[in-house]
C-alpha cells in the first residue's frame, strides 16, 4: 500500500470517527499530553531531579546530595545542612512522527527548552529540617505550519507542570530518618491545531496537590537504603478540555513508588534505584487510544494515550578525585511507554525515548559553595504503529540532549 492510499484511508477513518465520540477525544488528548513539556524522558517526567542526581542516572533514593532530594525522597533532607541550590537545564529535542511514510518534525519550530529548578533546606535543630524542592515536568511538540497528519493541521501543544514539595524530615536515631512532603502542583495545557478537525483548541490551567512519604536508613557505615511513595497528584479538571480529555478534563499526576540502595567506600559512591510509575491509573494517559477506546469523548472510558505503566532502573557512580572535584556517571532505562496499537496520539506526545547515559561533576568553591553540571544523552527511539486506521501508519520518535548547571551553598 503506497503512502497516498495510506493517508486517504487514515483520513477516511478520522472523518468517520468525528461522528463517534471515542475518536475526537484522542486527537485533542494527544495535544493535551504534549502539554507535558518536551523535557519528559519517562512520560512527563525527566530522568532525575537535581543536577547531582542527574549526573548519576537519576539515582537519589539512598544518596541525598542536595536540597532537590525532597522531590524524590523527603527523608533525605535530614542528611543535609541548611543550604540553597539553584539550577537550570537546557534540553535539545529531536522528536516527531513518521506518518504514512512522511516525516513530520515535532521540533521544527522549537527544539531548545529551558527548565529551572530550586531547592531550599533549613535545619531547625539537630534532628529536624524543613525544605522546599521545586521542579518541572512536561512534554510537547511544535510542528511547522505546513504539517498535516490525517487532517490535523499545524498541530502543537505545550503542557508545563510545576511541582513544589514542602518537606519536613526527622532523624529518628543514628540509623533511620523519615520525611513527609506536601506537593503543590500547577499545570498549564495549551493545544493548537485541533480546530482543523472540528475540535476546540486553546489554553487552560489547573492546581492540584499530593503527598510524598519517605524513609532513609543507614544499615552499615557504607550501605544506605531508601524508599518513597508518592500519592496521585489530584488536579482540578480543566473545563476548557472537558469534552476532549478522559474523565471530563482531568489530568492528574500519577502515583509512584521507589526504592534504592547506596554504597560509599573511600572516594567511591555507588547507587541503584528502581521506580514504578502508574500511568494507567490516570485515564487521560492510560486509556486505550483513538481506535480502541470504548467510551464517549470526555467520559471516564474515553480515549487516552494508551501509555503503559513503567518500571525505571537507575544506576550511578561518583568518584572524589580530591577534596574539591567529584566526577559522576550513570545509566537510566525503563520499559517502553508507548503502546504500538495507540501511536496516533503520539503525534503530540512522541515520548518513545527511554534509555539514558549520563555524566556529571561538582567543583567545590572556597566559600562553602559548589558548582555542578550534568549531561544526559537520551538515545533516539521510535515505536512503529501496528494498530487500526491511523494507529497503523503513525510512528512516533524522540531523542534528547540534556545539559544542566547548578550552584549550591551550605550555611
Amino acid at each position: 500500500m503506497n503512502s497516498v492510499t495510506k493517508t486517504t484511508n487514515a483520513l477516511s477513518a478520522l472523518k468517520a470517527g468525528l461522528t463517534r465520540a471515542p475518536v475526537k477525544l484522542p486527537l485533542a488528548l494527544l495535544l493535551a499530553s504534549q502539554a507535558h513539556c518536551v523535557w519528559a524522558t519517562q512520560g512527563t517526567m525527566p530522568h532525575g531531579y537535581g543536577v547531582k542526581s542527574e549526573g548519576m542516572g537519576g539515582v537519589v533514593m539512598a544518596l541525598p546530595q542536595d536540597s532537590l532530594v525532597g522531590a524524590s525522597n523527603p527523608a533525605g533532607m535530614a542528611s543535609l545542612d541548611t543550604r540553597v541550590d539553584a539550577g537550570i537545564a537546557f534540553l535539545l529535542a529531536d522528536n516527531g512522527v513518521d506518518f504514512a511514510d512522511e516525516n513530520l518534525d515535532g521540533s521544527a519550530d522549537t527544539s531548545l527548552y529551558i527548565i529551572p529548578q530550586l531547592g531550599l533546606n533549613y535545619r531547625l535543630d539537630d534532628r529536624s529540617v524543613v525544605g522546599l524542592s521545586v521542579v518541572g515536568n512536561g512534554v510537547g511538540t511544535d510542528y511547522s505550519n505546513s504539517a498535516n497528519a490525517g487532517g490535523l493541521q499545524d498541530p502543537g501543544s505545550a503542557f508545563q507542570q510545576m511541582v513544589a514539595t514542602l518537606s519536613y524530615a526527622y532523624q529518628l536515631n543514628d540509623k533511620h530518618q523519615v520525611g513527609i512532603g506536601l506537593l503543590g502542583i500547577y499545570q498549564i495545557l495549551e493545544i493548537d491545531g485541533t480546530d482543523s478537525i472540528g475540535l476546540p483548541d486553546g489554553r487552560d490551567t489547573a492546581f492540584g496537590a499530593g503527598l510524598r512519604l519517605g524513609w532513609l536508613g543507614q544499615l552499615t557505615p557504607e550501605i544506605s537504603v531508601g524508599a518513597a511513595y508518592t500519592t496521585r497528584g489530584y488536579m482540578q479538571e480543566m473545563d476548557k478540555f472537558a469534552g476532549l480529555l478522559a474523565e471530563q478534563g482531568d489530568m492528574d499526576l500519577p502515583a509512584t513508588w521507589a526504592v534504592g540502595i547506596g554504597y560509599r567506600k573511600g572516594p567511591w559512591t555507588l547507587g541503584l534505584d528502581v521506580e514504578r510509575i502508574y500511568w494507567s491509573d490516570v485515564a487521560a494517559f492510560g486509556n486505550p487510544g483513538v481506535t480502541r477506546a470504548s467510551g464517549a469523548i470526555g467520559s471516564d472510558d474515553g480515549a487516552g494515550f494508551g501509555w503503559n505503566d513503567q518500571t525505571v532502573w537507575r544506576i550511578g557512580a561518583a568518584y572524589d578525585v580530591n577534596d574539591r572535584l567529584t566526577l559522576r556517571a550513570g545509566y537510566n532505562d525503563a520499559n517502553q511507554l508507548l503502546d504500538s496499537r495507540d501511536t496516533y496520539l503520539g503525534i503530540l506526545a512522541p515520548a518513545a525515548n527511554h534509555k539514558h547515559v549520563t555524566l556529571g561533576a561538582t567543583w567545590k568553591l572556597a566559600n562553602e559553595g559548589e558548582l555542578s553540571f550534568a549531561y544526559a544523552r537520551s538515545f533516539k527511539d521510535q515505536v512503529d504503529g501496528d494498530g487500526l486506521g491511523p494507529d497503523g501508519i503513525t510512528d512516533p520518535y524522540m531523542g534528547q540532549h540534556w545539559l544542566s548547571f547548578s550552584y549550591g551553598v551550605s550555611f
